[in-house]
């Protein structure tokens, strides 16, 4: 892989979100396009300003559908793309639109797929009929295609339409290809009119999308100056009138090329175009976005749209610790699949967190990989170099008795993060008591001053703050910071950080910076889950993912109850070797049962209590349950029992009171969530929860 294309699948990530973000506030629908030339006149900058970005369907799609690769290998079907859709979505909450079956395509193919309908036929016009299946979302969630595809439009084409076949047809596909073939190709081409060349390359001669590219091209090669006559002339021609359903591929289409050609390969106006165009802002804007940002590379993103996005994206699939992106770390990752899809090894130079633990080395140009900083006054960060040419991030320290200021990273979100929810998201945290945090520093002052660090850690619910030895950085040498994440008492990890605070030997002035590199968080966990100082937050209870169920909490107790059999999940998505343990009082005659390995709604183990007087250790694969062991257990509802779930390696092992009652060995998932598990429907009263595991 060229070097340079990780800057650019970097910049095509950040592009989308930055296009997004732009678009999110106006996708209204009430903001017409009179509208928002009368409030907002010429756009050139964020319409509102957000504490931390919660994603929406431009951004779920992209990322969580990518995982088809992990999950199924690089040749994909339609139908494993499907299983993604059953696997990562929560019925009816986040990832995607859930505007009703006969308004939201993303809606109507899930519950297809949930009814037995396999992929392609979910998404097909045979199924849904022409109109929805060709609205807007076949070409949305297909970014990371072309990302993992640089310089190969035909591939990433192929992909996308296979993906996008799980829930539209017909011109939608036309979409997807062109849309990932465009992201792909913008990676090697020098202009617009090659990107869309790209594009083309993947479409029938004889199809209404081609149509709609060629003819905006005309029209801006003989008024290249005036984009608002080109959306006038979309309107026209190419507008909702002539292709119903409100959010029809092709009007967008139209629209994506013209903020592509009269953008001019620039970033900020391409997505500041596509806003001001109206019809569906985030979607286009996202598109552009990425498709410009490849382009123009980390260098043609100007702060105004880089710096509010600081790195971080959050998303809301079912896996709370998924739902947490580094977009710096998550570049990488997707070189790596660039590089398998290339049969290529990755790179030497491409360092890569394992999965399930974290790594900050601030290598790619700007990153800052979601660092924030508490003070504004005195302190000040960038990404930059430090006097030995090692990328790393910069602290600046500059004043008269500077106060203190801690910067630190979110390990968890609460609701209070957020201006905006609609998508429901929800979080397991990324760092766990007993995992190790370390980093390297190097001071280096103006004027001779003890600088003081104090690494701390603060708790979710409570909010109380845990801080550790504090140590003096050495003046002009690299030095070792490190912490174990102490205990938090049945609480959550929100923020991990360090607190610097200066005091100079001649006061009062201090001119100063504190480098930092290879901020990692590694090692086992072992936490407790105090479900008594948890709450609800996003219409679920902390630190949980709920689904096809409901938890409520109840006297220092998670209730969970279903109609139909559903799972609860949590923690470090990678786990591999550990194990969950807790007391529950079965309430029905269902059971109910730890889970282990939880890689989604359909990829998990499940051990604990079945049927009356029975218990059993199983597997839930792709909507079907293999029972890999059982036996008698006299257990009875309204009983308080005390269960315990371990995984080691293929061996699977069930605890009852303190007693090993079934064992069982299994291959197919060697790593995932753990959680709760309701076969079927049922009840359970949950507490004196206790999780342990290796990444």
């Amino acid at each position: 892989m060229q070097e340079t294309w990780i800057e650019k699948i970097y910049a095509g990530l950040l592009g989308k979100i930055a296009g997004v973000c732009l678009g999110a506030p106006i996708e209204n629908p009430l903001w017409t396009y009179e509208r928002l030339q009368e409030q907002f006149g010429d756009i050139r900058g964020y319409l509102r300003a957000c504490r931390h970005f919660a994603a929406d369907d431009d951004i779920n799609g992209p990322i969580i559908f990518l995982r088809t690769l992990t999950d199924s290998g690089l040749n994909f079907t339609a139908k494993e793309a499907g299983e993604t859709w059953l696997n990562y979505a929560r019925c009816g909450h986040g990832m995607f639109w859930w505007g009703g079956e006969d308004v939201s395509t993303e809606h109507r193919c899930y519950m297809n797929l949930r009814r037995g309908v396999p992929a392609p036929q979910s998404g097909s016009i045979a199924q849904n009929g022409p109109v929805a299946a060709q609205q807007i979302g076949g070409q949305i969630f297909v970014d990371t295609w072309g990302l993992v595809c640089p310089g190969d439009p035909a591939r990433a084409a192929s992909m996308a339409r296979t993906m996008a076949s799980v829930s539209h047809d017909g011109e939608a596909l036309h979409g997807a290809a062109f849309m990932a073939a465009c992201v792909a190709g913008a990676f090697t081409a020098q202009t617009v009119d090659q990107v869309l060349d790209a594009g083309l390359s993947v479409l029938p001669a004889a199809c209404v999308y081609r149509q709609a590219v060629e003819a905006v091209r005309r029209f801006h090669a003989e008024k290249p100056e005036d984009f608002r006559a080109c959306r006038d002339f979309v309107d026209r021609e190419w507008g909702n009138d002539r292709f119903p359903g409100g959010y029809h591929v092709i009007p967008n289409a139209a629209i994506c090329v013209l903020a592509l050609l009269y953008g001019g390969g620039r970033l900020d106006r391409t997505i500041e175009i596509a806003c001001m165009c109206g019809f569906d802002t985030d979607c286009n804007a996202g598109n552009t976005g990425a498709i410009a940002g490849v382009l123009g590379g980390l260098e043609g993103i100007p702060a105004r749209y880089r710096d509010p996005v600081n790195d971080s994206v959050v998303l809301s699939s079912v896996s709370g610790y998924l739902n947490i992106v580094d977009c710096a770390a998550y570049a990488k990752e997707l070189a790596v699949t660039a590089c398998r899809l290339r049969g290529e090894d990755s790179p030497a130079w491409l360092r890569c967190a394992s999965a399930g633990e974290i790594l900050m080395d601030f290598s790619l140009p700007g990153s800052t990989h979601g660092l924030e900083l508490s003070e504004g006054y005195f302190h000040s960060m960038r990404s930059g170099e430090a006097p030995d040419g090692s990328r790393c991030l910069e602290l600046l320290i500059d004043g008269k008795l500077p106060r203190a200021a801690d910067l630190f990273f979110k390990a968890f979100y609460t609701e209070d993060d957020f201006d905006d929810a609609r998508y429901e998201q929800v979080f397991a945290p990324r760092v766990y008591p007993g995992q190790r945090v370390s980093c390297r520093m190097l001071s280096c002052q103006e004027v001779p001053a003890a600088v003081a660090v104090t690494p701390f850690v603060t708790r979710a619910m409570t909010g109380k703050r845990v801080e550790l030895a504090p140590i003096t950085l050495r003046e002009g040498a690299w030095q070792d910071v490190a912490f174990t994440v102490p205990d938090l008492g049945g609480d959550e990890a929100h923020e991990i950080g360090w607190r610097f605070s200066v005091a100079p030997e001649d006061p009062p002035w201090v001119l100063g910076r504190v480098y930092l590199a290879d901020i990692t968080v590694t090692g086992p966990m072992d936490y407790t889950i105090d479900a008594a100082i948890q709450r609800r937050e996003f219409g679920q209870i902390t630190p949980f993912s709920f689904n096809d169920c409901e938890g409520r909490l109840a006297d220092g107790a998670l209730v969970v109850t279903t109609d139909r059999g559903g799972q609860v999940f949590t923690g470090n998505y990678y786990t591999r070797d550990g194990s969950i343990e807790g007391r529950v009082v079965p309430l029905t005659e269902g059971g109910a049962m730890l889970l282990l390995r939880g890689q989604g709604c359909r990829r998990f183990y499940a051990l604990g209590l079945t049927g009356p007087d029975r218990a059993a250790i199983r597997c839930y694969d792709a909507g079907v349950w293999t029972e890999l062991a059982q036996c008698p257990y006299d257990w009875k509802p309204g009983e308080a029992v005390s269960l315990r779930a371990e995984a080691a390696g293929e061996r699977l092992c069930l605890w009852i009171d303190g007693r090993s009652v079934l064992e069982a060995r299994d291959r197919r998932f060697s790593y995932g969530m753990s959680g709760l598990c309701h076969p079927q429907a049922g009840a359970s009263r949950w507490t004196g929860f206790r999780l342990r595991g290796a990444v």
